[in-house]
């Protein structure tokens, strides 16, 4: 605390200063000395500014005392000088000294005004144009512009510019006509817009009001045209294209002639210089210029025919152009459809371009409604059956894939068929109720694989573009349009005829509802008979793929058979018959049968061979009295699982009634073959070794030579010989259960009635084993469910 200074501002007396130890003294000196040193520099400030202030004032109190004895002599001399004798005297020199300036300079000042004003045109329109000014305004200038170029160009000096200023000229004045064309071919201008554009295309032309109306009903026609032109947005440029056709009419009525002619007169009021928003343009100067500018361009007023055209004439021109700009529209509107493939915008444009039409058209001149109303149904009905018809042929398409996919086969990965048991991998294919893991196992089950799934995708997108009409249909069958427009029409003296209902909700989607179905069936025609030319192609190649190339084509059309019905436009209405009938796939069928029977054939003939030639007491097993068979034998059985195994190695799916039937066909006549031959050896081993039965049974072995001699050298017993054939019998019947035909056509059948003959069973006995086969047969059919 001894060396901290105190503020020396505290101190009453210097006294006070010393009370402190030195060192504190010494800096107590110094922070005085610093406070000294700032007070004099704040204290030189505050007197330098208040000097130089001081100065300022003086400055301005002697310029205010030279300037007080200025006025004073002036006021002095101006005294001297009003009298009436020198102001006459100086106002006649004035007067004197202006003409004859006015005399020496005229030309030369009318040449710059002239030109100035001249030059500055181009500007002032150009800014007109940039902010969206007057069309009328910028025309009144155009206007004034010419004259000025007229007056320069007449000069004996031309300016070099003047070309170029005349270029300037003529592309703003097209600019202008571009514009005022644009306006008029908007159908959302006000009237009182519409007018001033009409009179600024009379300056800009000097056209008459026939040929302002001309050029107006030739600009909205050629919009009317070229709105349909475009690729997008049909349904919005179509409304657009019908209002301005209506629009047009109620435009022309109301101008034409009276209000055109009002707007036009108002023109020969004063002239165009005059004009206080062309005096108002800041550029021109015309309040510096107007008295150097000419005579001709100062006093030049338009003086339109306003009167020129006449109601009548009006109206004529306006029923003329009715007539040509709907018939221009209808024709657009055909154009433009040609190129629309989306059924949605042709019937959201029928139905917007028909309510229009119903609630307006009658209002527009030189038309017949009813006419018209019929053209835009005949073309919106045409093209909607042309879509519809279009995209009925791209079925085609589905049967390009599918044949690509079957000359591709060779090239593509081969997959092994996947198992119901390996049909989910992760717990997360649980959720949701299993839909996912359902769908898997319907899709392994039915063997739908990727190829499959390719061209059944290809088919529902095609189904689904075609079924896009029902939805169509039946908006336009719900439509009400007599309840819509009852309070603006009445049905007793309209013009459209027929009551609208009837011809917009039933006549029109009754046709539609014939054509898509005419298209439907055509195109289901053609896909038979495209699944013909590749069934029959796929059966007459015997490679190693045909078998997996025939399973493919006929879960094809399986898959596109169940979706068939669906192909309906109403619920209740008949479905189209499905091409992929029996006699088109029966060459497959017969494929996959032979693939899956002929490899079975030569097993079982060497199993009930080696099971005839084997002395066995399996009658032992029989039962009843007389004893019977009660089960088949070992070598039937067996063909009978492993006839159902090859099935289902090449697809549960495969075998539909038609399949199985086929199947059951070739099998009944093979498996007949081979038991004729085995009843043939069996008759031959009970025989006594004769030399004629040696030759017979030497006949029976062609296919088996070493076991049927060794039958033959048996010595069997007619006992052994009627319990072998009452086995094959009661094994015949077993295996006709699930492989026998009906009627004539059952091989089989005739096969039974072979081998009863030489066998002494009554008919009890034939009842009794007839009805222990189909007992076997009923207690093992769940073991051969694909033969069911």
């Amino acid at each position: 605390m001894g060396n901290e200074a105190p503020d020396p501002r505290t101190f009453k007396t210097w006294e006070d200063a010393f009370q402190y130890p030195i060192p504190v003294v010494r800096k107590l000196e110094n922070q005085l000395r610093t406070n000294a040193d700032e007070n004099r520099e704040k204290l030189r400030s505050l007197v330098g500014a208040s000097y130089r202030s001081l100065l300022d004032t003086a400055e301005t109190i002697i310029d205010m005392e030279d300037r007080m004895e200025q006025v004073e002599s002036k006021l002095a001399r101006m005294g001297q000088n009003c009298n009436s004798r020198a102001l006459d005297r100086i106002s006649n020199n004035a007067l004197n000294m202006d003409t004859h300036t006015r005399s020496r300079d005229l030309d030369r000042y009318t040449f710059a005004s002239q030109l100035s004003v001249l030059r500055n045109c181009p500007v002032v329109i150009t800014r007109l144009m940039k902010t969206d000014g007057s069309y009328l305004l910028i025309a009144k200038v155009l206007d004034v512009s010419r004259l000025l170029h007229k007056a320069l160009s007449q000069a004996k000096h031309k300016s070099p510019i003047l070309d170029r200023l005349g270029d300037r000229l003529g592309s703003v004045r097209r600019k202008l006509l571009r514009r005022i064309d644009r306006r008029l071919a908007r159908p959302d201008v006000d009237t009182a817009m519409l007018v001033e554009s009409m009179c600024a295309y009379f300056l800009a032309t000097r056209s008459t009001p026939t040929d302002v109306l001309r050029h107006f009903l030739q600009v909205r026609k050629e919009e009317i045209t070229s709105s349909l032109k475009h690729g997008y947005e049909l349904a919005k440029r179509g409304m657009t294209a019908l209002k301005l056709c209506l629009q047009t009419c109620s435009d022309t009525q109301a101008i034409f002639p009276r209000r055109l002619a009002d707007s036009l007169a108002k023109l020969k009021t004063q002239p165009l210089v005059q004009d206080p928003d062309v005096r108002e343009l800041y550029e021109l100067n015309l309040d510096i210029h107007d008295r150097w500018i000419g005579d001709e361009a100062r006093n030049y007023t338009p003086w339109p025919r306003h009167d020129e055209l006449q109601r009548t004439e009006a109206e004529r021109l306006l029923h003329q152009w009715s007539k040509q700009a709907i018939s221009a529209f209808l024709q657009g509107i055909k154009t433009a459809l040609d190129r629309e493939e989306s059924l949605k915008e042709v019937a959201s444009l029928r139905q917007e371009l028909v309510e229009t039409w119903i609630l307006t058209g009658s209002r527009m001149a030189g038309v017949k409604s009813a006419n018209v109303l019929d053209d835009l149904r005949d073309t919106m009905n045409n093209q909607l059956e042309t879509i519809v018809v279009s995209r009925a042929q791209d079925l085609q398409h589905v049967v390009t894939q599918l044949t690509s996919a079957l000359n591709l086969w060779p090239q593509a990965e081969e997959t092994s068929k996947a198992s119901l048991w390996i049909t989910t991998s992760s717990a997360a294919e649980l959720d949701n109720g299993a839909q996912a893991f359902k769908t898997t196992i319907l899709n392994t089950y039915q063997g739908r694989d990727q190829a499959v799934a390719d061209v059944v995708s290809a088919f529902d997108r095609w189904m689904g573009s075609v079924l896009e009409v029902k939805g169509i249909i039946k908006s336009m069958k719900e439509a009400r349009w007599d309840d819509t427009f009852a309070d603006d029409f009445d049905d007793s003296d309209d013009d459209l005829g027929d009551s609208k209902q009837t011809l917009l909700s039933d006549d029109d989607p009754r046709l539609l509802e014939e054509a898509t179905q005419e298209a439907l069936g055509n195109t289901l025609n053609s896909l038979a008979a495209s699944f013909t030319q590749v069934v029959s192609k796929l059966a007459s190649n015997q490679d190693d793929l045909v078998v997996p190339r025939a399973a493919f084509v006929m879960r094809v059309a399986r898959e596109i058979g169940d979706r068939i019905p669906r192909l309906r436009l109403q619920e209740r209405s008949t479905p189209p018959p499905t091409p992929f009938t029996s006699d088109l796939l029966k060459p497959l069928h017969s494929t996959l049968a032979t693939r899956v029977v002929q490899p079975l054939m030569q097993d079982l003939q060497r199993h009930i061979t080696a099971g005839v030639n084997v002395k066995s007491k399996r009658h032992i097993l029989w039962e009843g009295h007389p004893p019977l068979p009660a089960q088949p034998s070992p070598s039937a059985f067996r063909f009978l699982q492993r006839l159902v195994q090859n099935m289902a190695s090449y697809g549960s799916d495969l075998w539909s009634p038609d399949g199985v039937a086929v199947l059951k066909g070739l099998a009944c006549v093979e498996v007949a073959t081979v038991y004729r031959h085995i009843l043939d050896v069996i008759r031959a081993v009970g025989v006594e070794a004769t030399t004629e039965d040696k030759d017979t049974a030497e006949d029976a072995t062609e296919i088996d030579a070493p076991e049927t001699e060794a039958a033959v050298s048996s010595p069997d017993t007619k006992e052994l010989r009627d319990q072998k054939l009452t086995q094959t019998l009661f094994d015949i019947l077993y295996i006709q259960r699930f492989v026998g035909g009906f009627g004539d056509e059952d091989a089989l059948e005739d096969l039974v009635k072979d081998a009863n003959e030489g066998l002494d069973l009554d008919d009890g006995a034939n009842v009794r084993l007839k009805k222990n086969a189909s007992e076997y047969g009923r207690r093992t059919y769940l073991l051969f469910a694909l033969l069911a």
